[in-house]
Parts: C-alpha cells; sequence; structure tokens
C-alpha cells in the first residue's frame, strides 16, 4: 500500500500471521542502522559486552557520553508509530528511568525516519506515539525528529553546513 506522499505504508500482520523477520533479528538490523547513521554523523559508537544493560549502545558526542537505548518500528497504528519504552523483567513491564538510560532513539524503518528522545521528555511514560503525517491529537514528539543536535550541540552546524 502506498501513500499520497510516496512513502510505503506497512500495517502490522494479522495475529495468524507470521512476521518476515523475527523480532531480535529486526532489532538487530534496526542497531546496526543506527551505528550507521551515528558514524556518518562523526559520532563515536560503543556498544556494551552482553545484554545485560539497560543501554544498547554508548554515543560519544565529544563532550559528552550518552547511554542510548535504541528502539524501532515498522509498523503503523492509528496513524501513527509507536515504540516500547519499557523492559521486562519476570514478566513484569519496568519503565526505563534517568537512572539506566539518558535517551532513546527511535527509528521508523518504512519512512527512514529517527527521533531522539532524552528521557527527561518521555518519563515516566511506557509507549511513545509518532505522527510524521500529523495527527488530530497533537505530536507530542514531533520536535524530536532527527534531532541529532541534541546528542551534540556542534552536529547542528555540521548537519547545517553539508545541505
Amino acid at each position: 500500500m502506498e501513500k499520497s506522499d510516496g512513502h510505503a505504508v506497512t500495517r502490522r500482520p494479522a495475529s495468524n500471521q507470521r512476521h518476515a523477520l523475527p523480532p531480535k533479528r529486526r532489532s538487530e538490523m534496526a542497531e546496526l542502522a543506527f551505528m550507521q547513521k551515528a558514524v556518518s554523523m562523526g559520532l563515536g559508537v560503543a556498544k556494551p559486552w552482553g545484554d545485560s544493560d539497560r543501554y544498547d549502545f554508548i554515543l560519544d558526542a565529544g563532550e559528552r557520553f550518552w547511554r542510548v537505548q535504541v528502539r524501532s518500528t515498522e509498523y503503523e497504528s492509528h496513524r501513527g508509530y509507536g515504540v516500547h519504552t519499557y523492559v521486562y523483567v519476570k514478566h513484569k513491564m519496568i519503565a526505563l528511568t534517568a537512572a539506566e538510560i539518558d535517551c532513546i532513539v527511535a527509528y521508523i524503518v518504512p519512512l527512514n525516519l529517527w527521533y531522539v528522545v532524552p528521557v527527561e521528555y518521555f518519563s515516566p511514560c511506557k509507549n511513545l506515539w509518532f505522527y510524521p503525517n500529523g495527527s488530530k491529537k497533537g505530536a507530542r514528539f514531533e520536535s524530536f525528529r532527527e534531532a541529532w543536535w541534541l546528542l551534540a550541540p556542534n552536529l547542528k552546524t555540521r548537519i547545517e553546513e553539508k545541505l
């Protein structure tokens, strides 16, 4: 299905259909895309050993280090794209907090869009909804679209120079 702006819309499959890729593999692909994006902008990227920490990456932005949790979605639902900001611990949803991460970087796969949202702007919400095509409800997180400069203020200058 294609929208009038030329972007393909991926709808969530029916519950009885299998996903093209298992969730773990889709997550790994999003993390790989994140590394490529961050490195292409001149940020240093480190991947912690194992998966015991609540963050996926440490970004070296020059002025400071950021603990980053990468989330992604391929599916549009209710005219928006949702990602969760929690982890499961012993079958309970536990919200991510500033004690564990500094920001979530959400990747909207079909639109190739990134949202950089510092934890203080969403905690204690357990889900973030992004409406890149607009919404009657408002778009609380739209100001964080491609907001890489929040991680490194000098990035804004570098990005503008490339344009």
